[in-house]
């Protein structure tokens, strides 16, 4: 079994064994749990309320009407700024030090294509001509979560400059985790059964992968109905002066963290023998994305790395924004990505019938 740490845990179908459901402590009763989805609390009634709201400030960089909001400074160099033109509270932000570094915004280019890092031929009109190879008639899970990064977070002041903020914590309300919660929601409301192993895999960066490799394998051994898995991190973009670029567009009028997915075709010391069927699953959920969300998804990117893509024919690794990003801009990435996900798995089972 997986060990796990504090209270992260790999929440498992319920549906899978029959009025159990897993947990840290072993096997419990369950009434009405599903996969992933647990029985809504009173929390999370008032998450499901404001899903569509930002969780934090809006970055004071951006360039944005504020025709309905006031600001005063005080004497200590901060000012109170509302976060919505009627709230009725405020958030204290701190002056920009002389020293500090810049966030940019960027929006980088989007399109159906692959960014071909490696010296194998690849097309994307190929692999959409084929169809992927992944199993999602079982009854059993179909979808594994991990975070090879657990702790990657994001820029949570929401400012246009940091000087040491940290962009990792091991809480799970701030971290990858969160955002593979918001995505296991959105995938289970299309009708899919969800695995989030939420485990931190980098208290030793080094060794994130083949940590993370051996809960992918335990994890594949409990639930063998597992055909697609989803590694899901948060990009990191500086340059060499200290920048930090904030990859986002906007998607029906919200502030959205772009995303790339990032493909692995192996090498000598770690090969990957079936790269092109992870990679064709990634073409057909590229071209979901473009189709839907003009300027959501990054192009593909290949490299000759393994990214632990070797262990199935349906491994993909998800890049839902970067460390310039909000949370709020990240969670909304982390909705939109969940739904032109199943979107891409209802065409492919179409395509399979």
């Amino acid at each position: 079994m997986i060990k796990l740490k504090s209270a992260i845990l790999c929440t498992a179908a319920a549906a899978l064994i029959p009025g159990i459901i897993l947990t840290s402590s072993g096997m419990v009763p369950a009434s009405a749990l599903s996969y992933g989805v647990k029985e809504p609390s009173p929390d999370d009634s008032l998450r499901a309320l404001t899903l569509s709201l930002p969780s934090f400030p809006t970055d004071l960089g951006m360039e944005e009407d504020r025709s309905e909001e006031t600001e005063e400074t005080s004497s200590d160099g901060t000012s109170s700024v509302p976060v919505f033109g009627e709230a009725d509270y405020t958030v204290t932000v701190p002056s920009a030090p002389s020293k500090a570094e810049k966030i940019v915004k960027k929006t980088y280019a989007s399109s159906l294509s692959i960014n071909n890092k490696t010296s194998k031929s690849m097309s994307i009109t190929d692999l959409l001509s084929r169809v992927p190879d992944v199993d999602l008639s079982g009854d059993g899970p179909q979808i594994l979560i991990v975070h090879t990064h657990t702790s990657e977070s994001y820029n949570e002041t929401g400012q246009g400059w940091y000087t040491t903020q940290s962009t990792r914590t091991t809480d799970p309300t701030r971290n990858m985790v969160r955002m593979g919660e918001i995505l296991e929601e959105t995938l289970t409301e299309a009708g899919y059964g969800v695995i989030h192993c939420q485990v931190i895999h980098d208290d030793e960066y080094t060794e994130s992968y083949p940590t993370c490799r051996k809960s992918v394998e335990e994890c594949l051994k409990r639930f063998p109905s597992v055909s697609v898995i989803i590694d899901l991190h948060r990009d990191s973009l500086l340059d060499d002066g200290g920048t930090k670029y904030r990859p986002v567009t906007e998607i029906n009028g919200v502030p959205t963290a772009q995303v790339m997915l990032l493909m692995g075709t192996g090498k000598s010391t770690a090969p990957q023998p079936h790269w092109e069927k992870n990679l064709c699953l990634a073409a057909w959920i590229q071209r979901e994305g473009c189709e839907r969300y003009p300027g959501f998804l990054r192009p593909i990117l290949v490299q000759a790395l393994q990214y632990n893509q070797d262990i199935s024919n349906g491994a993909i690794l998800v890049e839902l924004g970067a460390c310039g990003n909000s949370p709020a801009e990240a969670e909304a990435a982390a909705r939109l990505f969940g739904e032109i996900c199943a979107r891409a798995l209802d065409r492919i089972k179409e395509a399979q019938s």
